[in-house]
């Protein structure tokens, strides 16, 4: 009888699992390990999601002539899922194209892409024609409008998506004048070193602008980062004054759950209002759905067309909003050569 066995937070409690299944007369593993980091903070509403997901993997692959069991588990860094995957651990990850192409130089032949995501677009980067707009000016006026509440546009599918700089809203009139010269000095909330809007291409932006992040006192040219749980702590940190700044992925403030205590200690603003977007990153390419290359090419079929089939369903959908996700194509490893430019960019760059 298969199993659906779900943990959040205990991946070394999925690699027992996967020890003790063992491999299947098909060369597969009988049970098949996914394992992601979600974007926003893990509730219990979000661990039901992940539970049902393993569930509907399990009815697919069942379809497709594959009996597994499947564990579904909750990492907490991508650092994490990346060695689990390269050491067999973790069968199927959903890493950042930024994860990927670090993942793909540092352990080569170890992983292999299997789709990329789309998002619907946001109604501020869709112009009056239903084109997308390409100006990042125009986008961050769009957002920093009054009437801006985060809405999508359900007719334009996007395959990229920015890391924004958030500052207070009484502060933007001075980075306008300033430019990223008014972070000098000043103190940033990030994700963690390896997440792509939350530390990769910030980075890169202020390094684009003549800066540096240190962890330290901040020397000239310098800002200092502060790591922060999430993106939505990241957010929580500006809105409470930890912070002169904060970078996340564009728009980490429709999470309501997650500021739900602040709304209640300040029910006469909003979000969106008293936090404007300062910078936009270029675009970064959508996350990656990537499999262990230990999995044969007709069990990765299977589980791609699994996803692709789960996605459409109003059920499917609802899991997979966890990444805002709202579709998937099949995907290339050439898609990410200028990822892995990236990263080998900012690693000869390194301090």
């Amino acid at each position: 009888m298969k199993k659906l066995l779900v943990f959040a937070l205990l991946l070394f409690a999925a690699f027992g699992l996967v020890a003790c299944e063992g491999v299947s007369l098909d060369g597969d593993p009988d049970t098949i390990v996914v394992q992601f980091v979600p974007s926003n903070t893990v509730d219990s509403e979000m661990l039901t999601r992940v539970q049902s997901l393993g569930q509907m993997l399990m009815n697919e692959l069942e379809l497709a002539g594959y009996d597994k069991n499947v564990v579904v588990s909750m990492g907490t860094s991508y650092a994490g899922v990346v060695e689990a995957m390269v050491s067999n651990q973790v069968h199927v990850g959903f890493l950042t194209a930024q994860q990927y192409a670090y993942t793909t130089l540092t352990f080569p032949g170890k992983v292999n892409v299997l789709l990329t995501s789309v998002r619907s677009a946001y109604s501020a980067q869709i112009d009056s024609n239903g084109d997308p707009i390409t100006d990042l000016d125009t986008i961050i006026d769009n957002i920093n409008a009054p009437e801006y509440d985060g809405s999508y546009n359900d007719t334009v599918d996007v395959s990229s998506y920015h890391s924004m700089l958030l500052v207070k809203a009484e502060d933007l009139a001075a980075f306008k004048s300033e430019g990223f010269a008014w972070l000098e000095g000043k103190t940033v909330g990030t994700g963690h070193t390896g997440s792509g809007s939350g530390y990769v291409y910030p980075s890169y932006l202020l390094y684009q602008n003549g800066l540096s992040f240190t962890d330290s006192t901040p020397g000239a040219g310098e800002v200092k980062y502060v790591v922060q749980s999430s993106h939505q702590a990241s957010v929580l940190s500006l809105l409470n004054n930890e912070v002169d700044a904060a970078f996340a992925y564009w728009d980490a403030r429709l999470s309501s759950s997650a500021f739900e205590a602040w709304q209640t200690a300040n029910p006469d603003l909003s979000i969106f209002d008293v936090t404007k977007v300062a910078a936009l990153s270029t675009g970064i390419y959508n996350d990656t759905i990537s499999t262990s290359t230990s999995l044969s090419d007709g069990l990765r079929a299977a589980i791609a067309q699994a996803f692709l089939n789960i996605i459409e369903t109003p059920e499917g959908l609802d899991v997979l909003s966890i990444y805002d996700h709202t579709g998937y194509l099949q995907a290339n490893d050439e898609d990410y050569d200028g990822e892995r430019g990236m990263y080998l960019f900012l690693q000869e760059n390194a301090q």
